[in-house]
Parts: structure tokens; sequence; C-alpha cells
């Protein structure tokens, strides 16, 4: 692994650990909160099955329905965001 990219993994390794730690402190009442957490979910969902599939062999339907979800919830992101830009009802 080249240089850079160990820069760039140790950047987001700590991006998603401080993310983490702060992550109880959103306020539940922001729908735009709720919506990141929807991609967060979403993407956890495609990283699964990617894996499904590589390691099991498990369905492209599987894959396809994440790659979906995810775009469905960055696209309820997006509209949380122009509803509520500062993040609250």
């Amino acid at each position: 692994m080249d240089d850079g990219l160990k820069q760039q993994q140790k950047r987001y390794n700590f991006l998603v650990e401080d993310a983490k730690r702060y992550f109880g402190e959103w306020d539940m009442c922001d729908p735009v909160a709720w919506a990141i957490v929807r991609v967060v979910q979403a993407q956890n969902d495609l990283a699964h099955a990617i894996c499904e599939d590589v390691t099991h062999g498990a369905p492209k339907r599987m894959v396809e329905a994440a790659i979906t979800e995810r775009r469905q919830a960055i696209d309820a992101l997006r509209q949380a965001l122009e509803q509520e830009p500062r993040g609250f009802q």
C-alpha cells in the first residue's frame, strides 16, 4: 500500500471513529439526522451484500437491492436538507 493510500485510510478511520463518538449527541427531532442514519444503514447493508456476494456467491439481486436502497436514502437526505436546511422542524 502506498503512502498516499495509507494516509487516506488513516484519515478515514479517524473520521469514522470521531463520528461514532459523537453520534449520540444528534437531535432525534431533526429530520436530517434521521435521513443520515438511513444513509449509514444503507451503506452498511450494501457493504454486507457485497461481502456476501464475494464470499458466498449471494444472488446479484441482493447487491442490486442494496444499491437501490442507498440511492433512495441519499435522495431522502437531499429532500430533508431542502425542506429543513437548518435541520429543525
